[in-house]
């Protein structure tokens, strides 16, 4: 028996590391359809990735996977802890693909493509009606499997969907913090419009060359750690990056001619994902156990980059330096002071991805009460752009001034990305829980920032999350590396602290 045992571990790593490294060519195939694929090959990309998806279902939710688990779990006190963990998340992968059929699967996958190619016309003109067929045959198959999963996890529809991007961040632990949140952003917000109402308005950035802010992009790419032997930035209409392709690190920022702080922060944010998939444990790659520990703790990742090191004052005093060698023009316009000064501004707007720090997670709050109102069924498609515009100028303050700034805003809904969104949010307090946590136990961190240097943040954080993967639980993670579960209170020390008492000047 001792000797088989290796035997069935051995052979259920390699059937899901096969399934993890065709998930790695799918991903690959769709950062192609956001960057260089022409329009017209969004069908046949479908057609691609459909196959991609039922050959990996086949693999990893199949009942000869179940059998080989069945067989590598009654041994399992033999194998290593970390193989342990892993054969866990084998079994939590098989569960969810085993819940639902692979041809639902792959007509989700069709689904999605053909509606991203409709999203990319039906955006700029605020077309709503282009865009609501494709949106309720997709949203029909997005609710068929979040029934699945649900009554394989025993959780409602939408926990089920949550389950598959955040394991182990469910409504349970959300709805609290959310609630939180909803309560506590407004009055802040006030705060600070009040304060800032007594500052000088900025000086205009001015148009910036895309080139000259690639080239800043490919700047803050190494700054951050990124090697240029293993990098690529596009550029796309969604920032993403790409996971899953150890050492082939591509992600994806875009630029605003007038805004070059956009590319900034883009840049920065998703520096900070490609950073974590870089760090995961090679030993475990394409492993369940081998990837990040979900969508949380990614955005937690670039988060961390973008806003608890990007927007503080250490950096941004390294940062505008940059920027007025590369971008020129008056001097003025990148002293630290004026940075700062825009950096730090509340925002009047209505994107989700260019929102200010206090307003971001309102947009998301947003997003997950219309998911969750979509997914049960309490929310009819065609009522969408109204209840948006209704809940956001609730939470918000202010109506959008059509569907490109409301809800056909995200390419989330028409890649089949529900249960997606409260990640972003969810990864804001915990990027401010182990931001908090880092420069405590490491006084160096902030120092070294003022420097370009994010050597010492990475000593840090690489330890305590990237080799981690999901080797251990969300929540064993979340109170090693900082001491304590996850809620919202060190987020709000921090938007406090920054928005309210560090000086301007």
């Amino acid at each position: 028996m001792a000797a088989s045992q290796p035997d069935a571990f051995a052979r259920a790593v390699h059937r899901f590391a096969t399934a993890g490294k065709l998930d790695a060519a799918r991903t690959m195939l769709n950062w192609d359809a956001q960057t260089h694929m022409p329009a017209g090959g969004a069908w046949a990309r479908g057609e691609q990735m459909a196959a991609i998806t039922e050959v990996s279902a086949d693999l990893v939710g199949s009942r000869a996977a179940g059998d080989e688990l069945d067989e590598a779990e009654a041994m399992a006190s033999a194998l290593a802890p970390d193989e342990r963990a892993d054969l866990t998340e084998m079994r939590r992968t098989w569960v969810h693909t085993s819940a639902v059929p692979k041809e639902l699967l792959a007509a989700k996958t069709r689904a999605s493509q053909a509606l991203q190619a409709v999203w990319r016309t039906a955006k700029p003109a605020s077309d709503w009606a282009a865009f609501e067929p494709g949106f309720i045959e997709l949203l029909a198959l997005t609710r068929e499997i979040a029934q699945a999963k649900a009554e394989a996890l025993g959780t409602s529809l939408y926990g089920g969907l949550l389950d598959e991007y955040d394991p182990g961040v469910g409504e349970s632990m959300i709805d609290p913090i959310f609630a939180d949140l909803a309560a506590f952003l407004p009055g802040l917000i006030a705060e600070v419009r009040e304060r800032q109402s007594g500052w000088p308005d900025p000086i205009p950035f001015g148009d910036t060359p895309v080139e000259r802010q690639a080239a800043m992009a490919h700047k803050l790419a190494i700054a951050v750690g990124h090697n240029p032997d293993n990098f690529r930035i596009d550029a796309a209409p969604h920032p993403f990056s790409v996971p899953h392709s150890p050492g082939d690190v591509r992600f994806t920022t875009r630029y605003d001619l007038a805004n070059p702080r956009f590319a900034v922060s883009a840049t920065m944010h998703e520096a900070g994902h490609a950073m974590y998939e870089f760090n995961l444990p090679r030993e475990f790659a394409f492993r369940p156990g081998g990837n990040a520990r979900g969508m949380t703790m990614h955005e937690s990742q670039s988060l961390s980059l973008e806003r608890m090191a990007g927007r503080s004052r250490e950096f941004l005093g390294w940062l505008a330096p940059q920027m007025a060698a590369e971008y020129g023009g008056d001097p003025a316009r990148w002293s630290v002071v004026n940075v700062l000064n825009d950096w730090r501004r509340l925002d009047n707007g209505f994107i989700r991805v260019n929102a200010d720090e206090l307003s971001y997670p309102l947009h998301v709050i947003l997003r997950y009460r219309l998911e969750q109102a979509l997914i049960r069924g309490d929310l009819a498609p065609r009522d969408v752009p109204g209840a948006w515009d209704e809940l956001f100028t609730k939470l918000i303050g202010r109506v959008p001034p059509d569907l490109a700034h409301g809800c056909l805003q995200d390419i989330h809904w028409a890649a089949g990305l529900m249960g997606y969104f409260p990640n972003y949010a969810m990864g804001s307090m915990l990027a401010a829980q182990l931001f908090e946590r880092a420069i405590a136990d490491d006084p160096e961190i902030l120092p070294a920032l003022a420097r370009g240097d994010f050597t010492p943040y990475f000593a840090w954080v690489k330890p305590r999350v990237h080799q981690r993967a999901s080797l251990v639980s969300f929540d064993t993670l979340v109170r090693d590396a900082t001491g304590g579960p996850l809620t919202a209170e060190a987020f709000k020390r921090h938007v406090r602290r920054r928005y309210l008492e560090e000086p301007l000047a």
